[in-house]
C-alpha cells in the first residue's frame, strides 16, 4: 500500500469500510456512507477507526493458476 493511501481504492481494488461490524465494500468509501450508516463524517471515522481496509480479491484465472489444492487450503 502506499503512503499517501486514501478513502479511494489503488488500481481498481476494493476496500472495507473500518467501522467494526460494518460490512460495506467499495472502490470508494464515500462521504455519504460514513454520515448514513454511521452519522460521522468520513475525518471523524478515520479518526476514530482508522483508514479503510485494502481486500485481496483474486481473478478466476489466478485461482485457477494456484490449483485446486490451494482453494481448498484457503
Amino acid at each position: 500500500m502506499t503512503k499517501n493511501f486514501t478513502w479511494y481504492a489503488p488500481n481498481g481494488e476494493l476496500l472495507k469500510c473500518p467501522v467494526p461490524g460494518c460490512h460495506h465494500i467499495g472502490t470508494i468509501i464515500t462521504k455519504k456512507h460514513c454520515w448514513l450508516e454511521h452519522g460521522m463524517t468520513r475525518d471523524e471515522v478515520g479518526k476514530k477507526y482508522g483508514k479503510p481496509k485494502r481486500i485481496l480479491t483474486y481473478s478466476k484465472n489466478q485461482i485457477k493458476a494456484r490449483g485446486a489444492e490451494w482453494v481448498n487450503n484457503t
